[in-house]
């Protein structure tokens, strides 16, 4: 199990890479970008929150996601969670390291969803 933590599960070049080594060098099979129930990272993002430092760069991250998902009236942030997953997925796979890997069917990238009420991970399907 090779593990990476980030808020908002941004792919950054710095977590790409990581990934990169984790797969390449330490032959990781399945990558799963797991957003999660009340995320705040997201929650932030799609309030237009301001915050210090470095951490406005996660958000902008995660906006491509939340405008995506402006005009959803119900459950916003479940949505825009799923949907920063699917972009941070779909980021990934535009690695030229790990695409190799996927079409040399050594490498899976999957996103998933964590309630963290029921403690259940689902699949997100478009990302299969």
């Amino acid at each position: 199990l090779f593990v990476c933590r980030v808020a908002g599960n941004v792919a950054t070049d710095e977590e790409i890479g990581s990934l990169e080594f984790g797969t390449l060098v330490l032959g990781s099979k399945v990558i799963l970008v797991l957003g999660h129930e009340r995320c705040g990272a997201v929650d932030a993002t799609i309030k237009g929150a301001a915050v210090p430092g470095r951490i406005g760069s996660i958000l902008e991250a995660i906006r491509p996601a939340a405008l995506e998902t402006e005009n959803v009236k119900e459950n916003r942030l479940e949505t825009t969670t799923k949907a920063n997953v699917k972009l941070q997925v779909d980021r990934l796979k535009k690695s030229s390291v790990l695409s190799k890997l996927i079409d040399e069917k050594k490498l899976k990238i999957v996103g998933g969803y964590y309630d963290l009420d029921t403690g259940k991970v689902s699949v997100i399907p478009e990302t299969v």
